[in-house]
């Protein structure tokens, strides 16, 4: 099966968690509109760049940014919870990433050749705040979870995705990485010394490319799998699981 194809950290975290959204998304065009956790997460990281850029540390100005991002650029109802914490993030944002410096560049694409890990498509790889220093991946989140001694859970954070997506970008772009994760209330940062999970993303581009060449059709690849809608994503995205119901009834009836 030939297809237009480009790897990415978020396309292949997607078929770790779940194949059968990957197919929809990838395979068979499904589309969703952000959910208020996704444009929370959208306003607040605009609001910071700006802020970042033109040097502007009121905090009234950045909240307000922020509002309008969530509300007018993305059509949010500003009465969302989303919406308030969206401007209390981006200043959590600005406060931590004025240490390092000038930002030198803000969701910056790069796309290689596959080549270099052994994989016939290309990768592409999009970070949110470059420094001199090094890269900073910002997560918005409604909160942080933390034991009772205080400390983040580690079960929890960081992420494995978030840092097999880390891993590749460090890789990608020869510059340390880091995760900077802010709610209304807490802030926790993660390094990626010492972190190896890089071989972890690699081999599940492999997985993919492989499952691409020896399928002839997308319904081969729906027959892979079994339809199973109880991960994270799902619940994220109004419609997606009667689109793969359908999808897959009418491949395997």
């Amino acid at each position: 099966m030939k297809i237009k194809y480009r790897h990415s950290a978020s396309k292949t975290n997607t078929f770790i968690d779940s194949p059968p959204f990957w197919i929809i998304n990838e395979l068979f065009d499904f589309e969703s509109e952000p959910n208020a956790r996704m444009v929370m997460g959208l306003a607040a990281e605009d609001a910071a760049h700006h802020a970042l850029s033109n040097q502007i540390n009121d905090e009234d100005t950045i909240t307000k940014r922020a509002f309008e991002q969530y509300t007018s650029e993305h059509k949010r109802d500003l009465t969302e919870s989303e919406c308030e914490w969206s401007g209390i993030i981006a200043n959590k944002f600005v406060e931590n990433l004025k240490e390092f410096g000038e930002v030198k560049t803000f969701q910056n694409e790069k796309q290689i050749s596959g080549e270099k890990y052994g994989l016939k498509y290309d990768v592409v790889a999009k970070t949110d705040f470059e420094f001199d220093e090094c890269i900073v991946d910002t997560k918005a989140t409604a909160y942080i979870r933390r034991l009772k001694a205080g400390h983040v859970d580690p079960k929890w954070y960081p992420k494995p995705a978030d840092v097999r997506q880390q891993c590749l970008y460090r890789d990608i772009f020869g510059k340390p990485t880091m995760l900077l994760y802010c709610s209304p209330k807490d802030v926790y940062v993660a390094d990626m010394v010492d972190r190896t999970d890089l071989g972890d993303i690699i081999n599940a581009m492999k997985h993919i490319e492989h499952i691409l060449e020896i399928c002839k059709t997308k319904d081969d690849v729906v027959r892979i799998f079994p339809l199973i809608c109880d991960n994270f994503r799902w619940k994220g995205s109004p419609g997606s699981e009667e689109f793969a119901k359908e999808i897959w009834t009418k491949v395997l009836k």
